[in-house]
């Protein structure tokens, strides 16, 4: 596996010149997995292995775990890279705003509110909003 850093003009190039200027990232976008930058390691692993993901690689000797659902690779990765004992994310930083996962029910929705109640933000019937020990923002959704 690399570590090698985004082409971001090698992407841009595949715009318009109009495009480049007037594009945000589409709501509704749909990523295979995330990258996302924690401040501490071990506390988001179980953070996330609480959401029902499995770790499938453990790169955590240089800052780094991955964790899937379905044995899939990585639907998201975990680092510390330049963040490690830093401060958690604040709204209205650069990054996404809310993360959207899938689950298959309902029960498990009701089951996480209850587990993960001091990370609750808000909660329905087919959803619930959290926010991850450093601040980034989920939306948890049934089928």
């Amino acid at each position: 596996m690399d570590t090698l850093p985004l082409d971001l003009e090698s992407l841009l190039s595949e715009l318009s010149k109009e495009e480049r200027e007037n594009t945000t990232f589409p709501n509704g976008s749909k990523i295979g997995h995330m990258h996302l930058r924690v401040t501490n390691l071990e506390r988001s692993v179980k953070f996330y292995q609480k959401l029902g993901l499995d770790i499938t690689y453990d790169w955590s000797s240089v800052g780094a775990s991955f964790l899937s659902a379905g044995g899939y690779h990585h639907h998201i990765g975990l680092n510390t890279w330049h963040s490690l004992g830093g401060k958690a994310h604040v709204k209205g930083e650069a990054g996404l705003d809310v993360s959207e996962i899938v689950v298959p029910d309902n029960s498990f929705i009701e089951t996480l509110a209850q587990e993960l109640e001091d990370h609750v933000q808000k909660t329905n019937q087919n959803e619930l909003l959290l926010s991850d020990p450093d601040g980034i923002v989920l939306l948890i959704k049934s089928h």
